[in-house]
């Protein structure tokens, strides 16, 4: 069976592809045209008799309307759309562009009519001209990175006007289309950006149900775009924005905001900045993302971290993220660090955190910090998933454990028959 690539690496290499692109027209753009030369004259005259297309080379076999057809244009005087295409309707011409396989030829092209193009409803034309899915869905033939650099173009024009195009096509051009507009917005006006996204922005995420309506596991919520493109030239500000809005702790946005702040400000800056902000969502959210990537760096420093910060679910959580992470480590030293935590409820995410990472290399001191968790309900899921793993491993030394254990006999039959669900119906560690 073919895979799929995932979205994650669908959105990776949109983003390359349109960074390099953006990158190219840049300089494309930047860069005066040539004066023509004699033997420029002289190869064009060669063309012309041989058939060439007027102005270009010769049409070439195997590319639909050859380069010459793309190639107009050149010369004195400033390049419109009507000289680029000479007088062919747009819709065709682009069309006729976008057939064409190389990739060198397509592109140019489309730089050049970019160059050209004043008028939004040309770009509107150019867009409807667009197979965004490609001859076999996202995949072969795709054009999102034209679909990107045509819409990025409208933004500078009009950005308004931009996402409101963009905001009545489906799913899949919303997503890639409500990326490019507000990114570009972001850039060339924040401030702008930032108010249509907080105000007529957030009408129509609320009016459709909330974030999204893109790509599966992705968003197409204005604010989080705009947040994500502000946190990595302003991250103060983006940071400050981010203080009025409500998040998930799972918000990709909150990942993007922690990890520019560990890649921008260091460690030390970063818990700086988590000192200094209010309670709320955003700071709870931060501290949970940042304390996996604390633990990744010095899990140690990072466990002693987690453990001042004051009491609450967002400790709870980042003390869990840090102890599973060190267990992996260095269990023995993560075992020693967990002695000294008290027994309370702020500290039994902990306790299962570590028991259910050392449960495939000593399920029995997995079960001795399993039944120290104070909550029953916490406390008999954390035993159930040590005892699952150590069936895996070693059937009849956990049987027996079983069946001398105090455990209510529903649970125990539920453990040796993982058919029937058993763990994993309810919470997860760290939950």
């Amino acid at each position: 069976m073919k895979s799929t690539p995932s979205p994650i690496a669908l959105a990776v290499g949109i983003g390359w592809l349109a960074t390099a692109a953006i990158a190219f027209c840049i300089g494309r753009i930047g860069v005066p045209t040539p004066p023509v030369t004699a033997n420029d004259e002289a190869a064009r005259s060669v063309s012309e008799k041989s058939g060439g297309t007027a102005g270009g080379v010769a049409d070439l076999p195997g590319t639909p309307g050859g380069r010459g057809q793309f190639a107009m244009g050149e010369g004195e005087g400033s390049l419109t759309v009507a000289r680029l295409t000479n007088g062919q309707p747009l819709d065709k011409w682009m069309k006729s562009l976008m057939a064409q396989q190389d990739d060198i030829v397509r592109m140019n092209g489309l730089l050049r009519l970019l160059e050209a193009v004043r008028d939004p409803e040309d770009l509107k034309t150019m867009l409807g001209a667009i197979n965004l899915r490609g001859d076999r869905g996202f995949g072969r033939g795709a054009r999102f990175t034209e679909y990107s650099m045509i819409l990025e173009k409208w933004t500078q024009l009009d950005p308004k006007d931009a996402i409101g195009y963009v905001n009545g096509k489906g799913r899949e051009e919303k997503w890639i289309g409500t990326s490019a507009v507000m990114q570009t917005w972001t850039r060339t006006d924040p401030a702008a950006a930032i108010v249509w996204a907080q105000t007529t922005g957030k009408e129509k995420d609320e009016s459709q149900g909330g974030p999204g309506g893109g790509m599966p596991g992705f968003t197409t919520s204005p604010i989080s775009i705009v947040l994500t493109q502000l946190a990595r030239t302003d991250l103060d500000r983006a940071l400050g924005v981010a203080a009025t809005e409500t998040f998930d702790r799972r918000s990709r946005t909150l990942d993007t905001l922690a990890t520019e702040l560990i890649g921008q400000r260091g460690v030390d800056g970063a818990r700086s900045a988590i000192d200094g902000m209010s309670a709320g969502s955003l700071r709870d959210g931060l501290i949970t993302q940042l304390a996996g990537k604390f633990a990744e760096k010095d899990t140690p420093s990072a466990a002693s971290w987690a453990l001042s910060l004051p009491d609450g679910d967002a400790k709870s959580r980042a003390l869990a993220d840090t102890i599973g992470e060190w267990a992996k480590k260095d269990a023995v030293a993560a075992g020693a660090f967990m002695v000294n935590l008290p027994a309370t409820p702020d500290a039994d995410r902990s306790r299962e955190s570590y028991a259910t990472t050392v449960a495939e290399k000593d399920p029995k001191g997995a079960l001795a910090w399993a039944t120290t968790i104070t909550d029953k309900e916490r406390q008999q899921r954390a035993v159930e998933s040590v005892v699952r793993t150590w069936v895996k491993q070693d059937a009849p030394a956990a049987k027996e454990w079983i069946a001398q254990s105090t455990l209510p006999d529903e649970v125990k039959t539920r453990i040796q028959s993982p058919s029937r669900g058993g763990f994993g119906r309810g919470r997860g560690p760290g939950n």
